[in-house]
């Protein structure tokens, strides 16, 4: 994936929208662009107000310091590269393999290295940890979970699974190798990974 498709250009900010919306949107965008070309080493309040033209004062109103803006910035303009269960997948397996394997793909490039960035950055403060988790972790669990729910109510997996260990068991895993062992990340690797899993809570396995 080319570092440039993760941009998010300013002028694609409506003319209409209200003053405090384009001055947040130009916030959200330069401190993405500084995320994305310095890492969180060379993020800061005061290179943002920089380059969004805005006060240090006003980004504050906003975020409580500069992992929580960085994790937004970060989000908004990737959030809609990293993968999302889809409802009319063919199944409930194959749905969880590919998402994964997207998973996989966006560790594997550049989105990889600042998460990673982001992750280090929650080790340290309680904010920017606080937005990785409502911001992306919950949802995207919340969002697997159902597509594990659908493999229960088709009969196909176990109802006594825990689904909470079991997204811990797929995506901690692709998440570890990447951040702990680096990239890139062996897709092969991965399906062997989902497959495995997949196994232990099929209706099947309870034998």
């Amino acid at each position: 994936m080319a570092l440039e498709s993760l941009e998010s250009p300013l002028d694609r900010r409506g003319a209409g929208r209200p003053r405090c919306t384009k001055t947040r949107d130009a916030i959200l965008d330069a401190a993405y662009a500084l995320l994305r070309d310095k890492g969180m080493a060379g993020f800061s309040i005061e290179g943002v107000a920089h380059r969004a033209g805005s006060a240090k004062t006003t980004i504050y109103r906003w975020w409580p310091n500069k992992g929580a803006l960085a994790v937004e910035s970060f989000f908004r303009a990737v959030g809609p590269l990293l993968p999302f269960p889809h409802p009319d997948a063919a199944s409930p397996k194959e749905e969880v393999r590919a998402q994964l394997r997207g998973l996989a793909e966006a560790l594997n490039g550049p989105i990889g290295v600042m998460l990673a960035d982001l992750i280090a950055e929650g080790q340290r403060d309680p904010d920017t940890q606080r937005a990785l988790v409502e911001g992306y972790l919950q949802p995207r669990r919340a969002q697997l979970a159902q597509v594990l729910e659908r493999g229960i109510a088709a009969g196909e997996l176990r109802p006594d699974i825990d689904l909470g260990a079991t997204l811990d068991a797929l995506t901690g895993a692709v998440a570890g190798r990447a951040l702990l062992f680096g990239r890139p990340l062996d897709l092969a690797w991965v399906d062997r990974l989902a497959d495995t899993v997949y196994r232990g809570i099929l209706v099947d396995s309870a034998a």
